[in-house]
């Protein structure tokens, strides 16, 4: 409920700022400086936290664990400085920045440094821009004080880059507790991401004695890789208890009842009836109006809707997001293509599947499904 009002009065934020701009220009506002306003409106809202980031984050003591920027489909992928990097068709409205805290000295300290020197920053150039200078520059300081507002009010909770790391955690001495990663698991996420799963699980045994706390989602999503699926439900578990606001224990927990149910486990009916009321709770109520979650494919094929399956799959098996969750949309595409009766589309997706994530167990189990039923397919 609170996700859904904090979008809702985003959207209002914005709308407010239209018109505000409008209003504005009818009442004689200098052209140029409305045209620097929405210049630093648009700069202030996430590409400046960006960039402050991507400039200070070894400072803060944190690793990049991978950068995407666009949506849709996957127009390149690599790595840069160790770094995946993602490039989607569409553009978006900045990069997506996937980060772990390593350990070092003070912790706390440095990313409250770094959070409020980025905030100060952003509000002592908003102030300089908006007094010192006319048209553009004065639109573009306007803009950045108006974006500052917007983050004050709708800050991100558990963001290094957020007010809540100027304000609230030099007061919580364990708000970092469930952050910190030992190096070996923070390079075991990146290979894992990566799709490459033997590697991962050789480094995460490394880091298994480790005083810190390993990529808490990293165990899980080997573990879900490696077709372990009541073990990758324990720990994506333990990772909701640790207060890890990410929906990506959700979605390896509806993955997990799906491996089960792919495997023969359990029924595809129970495995729906466990993966239906667990959508309810994240909110998605109707399953073809959410396509950016990769359970709500196999949810409609447990329904007896493969071809709804198969419409929410297939973008997923080609997005910008990992080759490891590319992977398994590909696996969940090819068990829709197998319940509307095409093998052969199925046996080119599950192929794609496998050189994007080899080693992945569904894969496996889904070649087991599709030569079973691919003599009574026509």
């Amino acid at each position: 409920m609170l996700q859904r009002l904090r979008a809702t009065l985003t959207w209002v934020f914005h709308l407010a700022g239209i018109a505000a701009v409008f209003t504005t220009l009818d009442h004689g506002f200098p052209a140029r400086a409305t045209l620097g306003f929405v210049i630093g409106a648009l700069l202030g809202q996430e590409p400046l936290a960006d960039l402050w980031f991507l400039l200070t984050h070894r400072l803060s003591g944190a690793r990049l664990l991978g950068v995407s920027y666009g949506r849709d489909r996957l127009l390149w992928n690599g790595t840069v400085a160790g770094v995946p990097v993602e490039l989607g068709l569409r553009p978006g409205t900045g990069l997506l920045l996937r980060w772990g805290l390593l350990p070092s000295r003070a912790p706390r300290l440095r990313v409250w440094l770094s959070a409020t020197a980025l905030y100060s920053l952003h509000a002592g150039l908003g102030v300089w821009l908006a007094t010192s200078f006319t048209g553009v520059l004065q639109g573009v300081g306007i803009g950045l004080l108006a974006s500052f507002v917007l983050h004050a009010v709708f800050w991100r909770p558990s963001s290094i880059c957020s007010l809540w790391a100027v304000f609230v955690l030099p007061f919580r001495r364990d708000a970092l507790a469930h952050e910190l990663w030992a190096p070996g698991a923070l390079r075991a996420d990146r290979l894992l991401t990566a799709g490459r799963i033997p590697e991962a699980a050789a480094l995460l045994r490394e880091e298994a004695s480790a005083d810190f706390a390993t990529a808490h989602l990293t165990p899980a999503g080997l573990a879900l890789a490696e077709g372990r699926y009541e073990e990758a439900e324990l720990l994506a578990a333990q990772a909701m208890e640790n207060d890890c606001r990410s929906h990506v224990p959700y979605l390896i927990v509806g993955m997990a009842f799906v491996g089960r149910a792919d495997r023969g486990e359990v029924t595809r009916e129970r495995a729906g009836a466990l993966l239906d009321p667990f959508l309810v709770r994240l909110g998605i109520n109707d399953r073809t109006l959410y396509r950016g979650f990769l359970p709500t494919a196999d949810t409609a094929r447990f329904q007896n809707d493969p071809d709804t399956a198969v419409r929410v799959a297939r973008p997923l098996s080609t997005a910008v997001s990992s080759p490891y969750w590319r992977a398994q949309a590909g696996c969940s595409l090819a068990a829709a293509l197998i319940a509307t009766g095409r093998p052969d589309e199925a046996r080119k997706a599950l192929a794609r599947a496998r050189r994007e994530c080899p080693g992945l167990a569904r894969v496996s189990d889904l070649e087991r499904m599709l030569e079973k039923a691919a003599p009574t397919t026509v």
